[in-house]
């Protein structure tokens, strides 16, 4: 048998807290609870505000500047298949001689332009004002 008796009055009673002690406890649960949860939930939300915001600054430049050689790029391949047609080693417009000239450099344009998508992170956006 325990030492305590049930039946023993003792074992129930115990003092009502006070006004004071009550509103003591309440108070540093709310204040811990507001310190812990919601607390790192903004620390959460402004760290991802703030990281977009780093990030778009610092990379603002860059696109730019990608931007810049896409429409560069497509001006080489028009003026290197222009030159094609004037070129006076070859047979201007046998089919054969150009098509496998066209290829070729259309084949490096090709090149060129998924590494500006893959590597450098072009979009297909051209409007050097806009960015992302």
């Amino acid at each position: 048998m325990s030492r305590y008796n049930r039946s023993d009055p003792e074992f129930y009673e115990y003092e009502k807290p006070t006004f004071c002690s009550q509103f003591l406890h309440y108070t540093w649960k709310t204040i811990s609870c507001l310190f812990s949860h919601i607390t790192l939930v903004a620390m959460v939300v402004s760290y991802c505000v703030l990281g977009a915001y780093a990030f778009a600054t610092l990379e603002v430049g860059n696109e730019i500047k990608v931007k810049k050689g896409i429409p560069l790029l497509r001006k080489n391949v028009t003026d290197h298949l222009w030159n094609l047609t004037h070129n006076d080693e070859l047979p201007t417009f046998e089919e054969t001689n150009f098509t496998k000239r066209a290829k070729e450099y259309l084949k490096n344009f090709e090149v060129a332009i998924l590494q500006a998508m893959t590597k450098d992170g072009w979009d297909g956006e051209e409007d050097q004002n806009k960015s992302e």
